[in-house]
């Protein structure tokens, strides 16, 4: 047998071999697939009211219509109805026409439906662009007026693209895109220019590992009574890993910014806001079974009612909880969540895992809370934990207080003290009495050593250890 017999030979076998291939792999797709769908219905919020899966050999359609119960998110609460006021019976006996309103006012709105098709091409070659299990188109169905409404604003583009690719080993990616558009609204004539959306996220298998990546250039609303909205570049990057499976507990770093917020009002410009760099980062980390996290808040400069505030600064976080326990409890929240019986049985979890979080003296800690003024700048750090406290300790609290031990320091000019004593006073000499109040009580802690005074900088530490509060070293009495 000669090369180009060989040659057409394995062509031959491959495009035979095809066919079962694409037809193995849809199978594998289609039970990953439906084994998502099937982990919705675990959820307090998600239900899976309808699904249909057409399978064929090189392609399959899955439809899906999902209903999202928004009433059950934690926060989320029902709004209490005033009761009608009482209303003269007519003559004939019928009910007032004030209550028939209430009673249908008080009928429960219905739940958010979600109406999804997934065109999927099956691998080892989908839609021959590529390899991998699969690829997957989505598309939203919307009813004609929602339709008609998004193409008053994004016009001929598709408001909103979704596709996936589906590896052998059991990740993916999903891309998600919404183009930019400038519109002017109906109602209100308020210019709307919104610069697009992309996001990308990435997941291993059973969601190990999950990247994401998500860039929005920005959105400016101009209002016809001189009123302006600014939102600059949106960014937002998060690289996780599970602690352990079956959990929900990540670890790993997060990163997200704002360019700028900005609102003008010509006609009332105190109400004019400005914030410059926005982020805020997380970091959470795992050691010895010890679960470590940090969350950094930041704001470059802000101005509001014409007083400029730079370089603010809430950076917080805790150390050393159990790192088995914290996610056993988290898991079992997140699917009690809405669901009153398995939110008492939270105790019990709560009871067991208790004296072992416990032992390693839980502590949050503000790494700092500061703020530049024109008047100088104010900053707090500190911390608090549980020393040797046991699951006993939270059925009596005076013997919880004992066990707590907090530290804090703080930083501030005499200059800001003053300001901030006479803020919510309006008159200039109520404001003038106000500081001056506060000077005096200022110089008596000095004079008692419960506050350091260097130059124009005042400090003190604050300490609260087995129930006694001691301020700079010394016992706190007014």
């Amino acid at each position: 047998m000669n090369k180009s017999t060989k040659l057409i030979a394995v062509v031959v076998a491959l495009a035979a071999s095809y066919p079962a291939a694409s037809w193995f792999t849809g199978k594998q797709v289609e039970a990953k697939l439906t084994e998502s769908n099937d982990q919705s219905k675990s959820s307090p919020y998600v239900k899976v009211v309808k699904q249909d899966y057409k399978r064929g050999v090189f392609s399959s359609v899955q439809e899906t219509t999902l209903e999202l119960t928004l009433a059950n998110f934690p926060g989320v609460k029902k709004p209490e109805m005033p009761a009608p006021e009482a209303a003269e019976a007519p003559a004939d006996g019928t009910p007032p026409a004030d209550v028939a309103v209430a009673v249908e006012e008080e009928k429960p709105a219905k739940p958010l439906q979600i109406h999804f098709i997934n065109y999927i091409q099956h691998g080892p070659l989908p839609g021959f662009k590529g390899f991998g299990a699969a690829s997957i188109k989505t598309e939203l169905v919307l009813d004609a007026e929602s339709k008609a409404q998004l193409a008053k604003i994004f016009g001929n583009a598709t408001p909103l693209e979704i596709t996936s690719r589906l590896t052998y080993t059991g990740g993916g990616r999903v891309s998600i895109s919404s183009p930019a558009f400038n519109t002017v609204m109906e109602k209100e004539n308020d210019k709307v220019a919104w610069q697009g959306l992309t996001m990308e996220v990435g997941f291993s298998k059973d969601y190990k590992d999950i990247n994401l990546y998500m860039s929005a250039p920005g959105l400016t609303v101009d209002s016809q009574d001189g009123k302006s909205f600014k939102l600059g570049a949106i960014s937002v990057k998060a690289d996780m890993n599970l602690a352990y499976p079956a959990t929900n507990l990540y670890l790993g770093k997060t990163d997200s910014s704002i360019a700028s917020i900005n609102f003008t009002d010509s006609s009332k410009e105190k109400k004019s806001f400005n914030l410059e760099q926005l982020k805020l980062t997380t970091d959470a980390t795992m050691k010895d079974d010890l679960f470590d996290a940090v969350a950094k808040f930041g704001v470059s400069k802000f101005v509001f009612e014409q007083q400029e505030f730079t370089d603010f600064h809430y950076d917080y976080g805790v150390r050393r909880l159990h790192a088995q326990s914290l996610a056993k409890l988290s898991t079992a929240y997140s699917k009690a969540a809405g669901d009153p019986e398995k939110m008492v049985a939270l105790k019990a979890i709560w009871d067991e895992v208790a004296p072992v979080v416990l032992q390693k003296d839980p502590e949050f800690f503000l790494e700092r809370l500061s703020v530049m003024t024109a008047d100088g700048e104010a900053k707090l750090t500190g911390s608090a934990k549980l020393a040797g406290a046991t699951a006993a300790d939270f059925n009596n609290p005076m013997l919880m207080i004992s066990k707590i031990q907090s530290n804090l320091d703080v930083t501030v000019t005499e200059a800001l003290v003053a300001k901030l004593s006479g803020a919510s006073q309006k008159d200039p000499e109520m404001q003038k009495a106000a500081a001056d109040a506060i000077n005096q009580q200022v110089s008596a802690f000095v004079e008692r050593g419960y506050i350091n005074k260097n130059g124009k900088l005042l400090s003190s530490k604050l300490e609260w250890k087995q129930g006694a509060l001691t301020v700079n070293g010394k016992p706190f009495s007014r």
